[in-house]
């Protein structure tokens, strides 16, 4: 087999790497609508980054943290007395645990609260990570929909209609108030008699079950026998006054009757389409919080499982010498998009900054001996949860527009449904793809073994790293650290043979492509 060059290696890496995640079957096959971008290079990151997933944001006192407070106070070595930590301490403790667990939330929210940028004619998109940032993130675009968007206006039948006004007379009733100051009269609205009785037998119910809930409590937990006999020849007396109050609600409260009423209308106000979408921005606000430190807000996001980064479920990939020759050739497009070119990924090169905040790359040149190569590492898919504000159902949805009556955005489109798709929101990310155990044997290789050394030495003290193509190689690297760092170096172990690098990294994301939208049914003619 000839040299072949790092780039045709990393074209070849990544087409495996696309097949395994993509590729389908006659049972199940390829979605023409998701495609994955790479960042070039890897984010690395720590299982530490993501505790908050299954921890929660509340704050717990850490063994390590606890034994620094100790060591300061002496406490800590053979000879030294056992110091024992006050209740303020331990409070400021967890104080500082959960202002940690809310900067890895909001570092996780903002990495992901991007839209993708796919409005170009090549295959670049598919192998290197661009944002669209000119009109916003994602949750900008989403809330400025909500907000500047028009849905269908329902109509309902007479008969409803009508039903509904008899329905609302029975659960309310019109009264006239005297003011005694002035003897002028007003119209108020009350509760109907029928809404009284149901809430007065309602509240006489629940007394009547608190009451036996509480002597059941006092028996299972009682410390003396006098809460035992209570329950014990009581239980049957407190149970039947239970039940009287049930017969009593259902017969002279009304109950199934005030029940039914509120169900119908529930029901039939429920088809509102302003009521839902009322809920889609309640559920926006009700997810936003306030960064600790940056003071901007975010909203709430989560990676599925949780427990993704300790887990031993990863999924082993391996490209060795024999997948070269069946992929070397190998180009990457959607099939929906009739794309020009193929898109090429970078081959290995160093990067490093300087002193003065500056960066520059220089790339490997050299080949490498493609028998003699081998990359294995682990990797998996790990979905984005945004389920409790984002509703991208809405968005497909052929009941709304955005608002014709301005002249702003009445002319704007999520997606313009072409190919390649643009608008403001053409693509959504979905999924973050990690990698770990990453491992790349070259056999004997001086050029390249110079080359490494060469960007070592160049970059010591200066934030050097390796990369492959979307593969963070080691170094230092921007991260998503919970502590606030923006830099972090990760090491790796070069020898004769190769490069090996045990963290973690974001390698890339798969993306969802969106349909046009909005794209309103022309048959709606009233619109709210």
């Amino acid at each position: 087999m000839p040299d072949v060059l790092p780039s045709q290696l990393a074209n070849s890496i990544m087409s495996k790497l696309y097949d395994v995640l993509t590729n389908g079957d006659a049972d199940v096959p390829a979605s023409d609508d998701n495609f994955f971008s790479w960042c070039t290079p890897g984010i690395p990151v720590e299982a530490s980054d993501f505790e908050f997933l299954t921890q929660g944001l509340t704050g717990t006192v850490k063994k390590g943290a606890a034994d620094t407070v100790r060591e300061a106070a002496g406490g800590t070595g053979e000879a030294a007395q056992p110091v024992t930590l006050s209740e303020a301490e331990l409070e400021r403790l967890r104080a500082q645990d959960t202002a940690r667990l809310y900067m890895q939330a909001e570092n996780l929210a903002r990495l992901v609260d991007f839209i993708p940028d796919v409005t170009k004619g090549t295959n670049q998109q598919f192998t290197r990570l661009s944002v669209q940032n000119n009109e916003g993130s994602l949750s900008e675009v989403y809330r400025r929909v909500l907000r500047m968007s028009q849905v269908m206006q329902s109509e309902l039948p007479p008969e409803t209609v009508e039903k509904i006004a008899k329905y609302r007379r029975l659960l309310t009733k019109t009264v006239q108030k005297k003011n005694i100051l002035d003897d002028t009269v007003t119209e108020v609205t009350e509760p109907s008699e029928l809404v009284v009785l149901y809430n007065q037998k309602m509240a006489a119910y629940g007394d009547a079950v608190l009451e036996y809930n509480a002597r059941r409590i006092d028996a299972m937990t009682a410390e003396d026998s006098r809460s035992i006999h209570t329950w014990s020849l009581n239980a049957n007396i407190l149970r039947n006054k239970v039940r009287a109050a049930m017969s009593d609600w259902v017969n002279n409260g009304y109950k199934n009757e005030y029940e039914q009423i509120s169900a119908f209308i529930d029901q039939v106000m429920q088809r509102d389409l302003t009521m839902l979408k009322q809920e889609y921005r309640d559920d926006l606000e009700k997810a936003r919080i306030t960064g600790i430190a940056s003071g901007g807000d975010f909203f709430y996001t989560s990676l599925l499982p949780g427990s993704f980064a300790t887990s031993s479920g990863w999924t082993k990939f391996e490209f060795k010498s024999t997948d070269f020759a069946s992929r070397s050739s190998s180009t990457y497009q959607n099939k929906k998009w009739n794309v020009s070119g193929g898109g090429s990924y970078l081959g290995i090169f160093g990067g490093r900054a300087s002193a003065g905040g500056t960066s520059t790359h220089q790339e490997y040149h050299g080949s490498f001996n493609s028998d003699t190569f081998n990359l294995s590492f682990e990797m998996c898919q790990v979905p984005i949860d945004r389920s409790t504000w984002f509703h991208p159902s809405f968005l497909t949805s052929k009941t709304w527009r955005f608002d014709q009556g301005s002249p702003d955005v009445k002319d704007e489109r999520l997606s313009d449904g072409k190919s390649p798709p643009k608008g403001l929101m053409p693509a959504i990310p979905m999924a973050v793809v990690l990698v770990r155990k990453l491992r790349m044997d070259l056999g004997h290789n001086e050029g390249f073994s110079n080359f490494v050394q060469d960007t070592k030495s160049k970059s010591a003290g200066g934030g050097g790293f390796l990369s492959i193509g979307p593969l963070f190689l080691g170094g230092s690297g921007s991260n998503v650290s919970g502590s606030g760092s923006t830099q972090r170096d990760w090491g790796y172990k070069d020898d004769s043979q190769g490069i090996s690098v045990d963290g973690m990294q974001i390698a890339g994301y798969r993306c969802h492509i969106l349909p046009e939208s909005p794209d309103p049914l022309a048959s709606i003619t009233k619109w709210v």
